[in-house]
């Protein structure tokens, strides 16, 4: 369900202390990132985090719709997120002011028996929630504008499928880029290295010729793997030895990847990664999987060595230099594996962005 911001909603300001450089900001407010698991809206709690360094609030409604606002009260300026949520309302600690699930206040305490003026509302953003996630799009024209709402989002059919369980803890925050992130979860040289201690190959560190297929969100790769299968993985049914990975990449522009681990008999185990930029140099990771086999196996023993996988990728991602992705393909130097990343910065460089993606 799509919940778009209010008709008279203005072409957004930028935020104050705005990180990024403006051009750069109005290009990336107008794609779709995930604010919140769904889930996380469900216990009648407002979830408060930071959007491209726009401090947001959402909530979900008895109706169960989900309404995403800034976060703050236009009264006297205080955070909403300081308040609480009584019913389908928000109240400001403040003053007491009320936030309806439309954006409008419904009352003002101090003087109740005046009417509350139209123009005291929320200013609410666009929302949309599906594949288990609350996405938000800060701009009131998002990208591919004639599209339907939301179809600008990627297609990820297997959170839809009763055959498979999603599973996820909380995000995680980078102190990085979120395109040096997506680009390390996209990146098939660095398996037998960093990830020797998961499931990377040390004796199989050469990377073959792969082909890079374009697509209409962005891009599929399709790559073979022969990874290493310690006791540590034993959640894949496979434990001891090595074990083939066909890996298959969907990446959707800018900022969002689904990895299908498919073992050649059925089983499937799929990866999500959608790292939301919340300012320039901080990014909050949305990883979480989902597969069709081992019901049996708690959630936590699956998401458990998938946070050790990250755990290896973390400190070499926040490390990069420079921060900014470059998109200048001289900028750096490149060898044959890594024409995924290369055709990625590409990519985002046609949609806009600057010469150093500083998100």
């Amino acid at each position: 369900m799509s919940h778009p911001p209010a008709p008279s909603a203005p072409s957004p300001a930028l935020p104050r202390a705005c990180s990024f450089p403006e051009t750069e900001w109005r290009a990336l407010a107008r794609h779709w990132y995930p604010f919140a698991y769904s889930d996380e809206l469900d216990a009648g709690k407002p979830v408060a985090r930071t959007l491209l360094d726009e401090p947001l609030i959402a909530y979900r409604s008895s109706a169960r719709r989900v309404v995403v606002a800034r976060d703050l009260c236009i009264h006297r300026g205080v955070p909403l997120h300081l308040g609480w949520q009584e019913g389908d309302e928000l109240v400001c600690a403040y003053h007491g002011f009320r936030y309806g699930a439309d954006g409008r206040c419904t009352a003002i305490p101090a003087q109740p028996d005046l009417p509350v003026p139209k123009k005291l509302c929320l200013s609410t953003v666009a929302s949309i929630e599906r594949h288990g996630l609350v996405w938000v799009c800060l701009a009131p024209d998002p990208a591919s504008p004639s599209a339907a709402p939301g179809a600008s989002l990627p297609d990820w059919p297997e959170l839809a499928d009763p055959a498979y369980r999603m599973m996820h803890a909380e995000p995680q925050d980078w102190e990085c880029t979120p395109g040096r992130q997506l680009e390390n979860f996209i990146d098939v040289a660095h398996f037998s290295w960093i990830h020797a201690g998961t499931f990377g190959n040390r004796e199989r560190p050469e990377v073959p010729p792969y082909e890079v297929q374009r697509t209409a969100g962005g891009f599929r790769v399709d790559y073979r793997y022969l990874a290493s299968n310690p006791e540590s993985a034993k959640t894949a049914s496979t434990a001891g030895g090595v074990i083939q990975r066909r890996m298959i990449y969907d990446l959707h522009l800018p900022l969002a990847c689904r990895l299908v681990i498919d073992y050649g008999d059925g089983r499937r185990h799929c990866v999500f990664d959608a790292p939301t930029p919340v300012s320039r140099r901080k990014t909050r990771v949305f990883h979480f999987v989902a597969r069709n086999f081992d019901p049996h196996i708690p959630a936590e023993e699956v998401l458990a060595f998938e946070r050790k996988v990250l755990a290896e990728d973390k400190p070499i991602v926040e490390s990069q230099r420079p921060e900014d992705l470059p998109l200048d393909l001289s900028e750096e130097f490149h060898i044959r594996c890594d024409r995924f990343s290369a055709a990625y910065r590409d990519a985002l460089r046609e949609l806009g962005f600057g010469r150093d993606f500083s998100a």
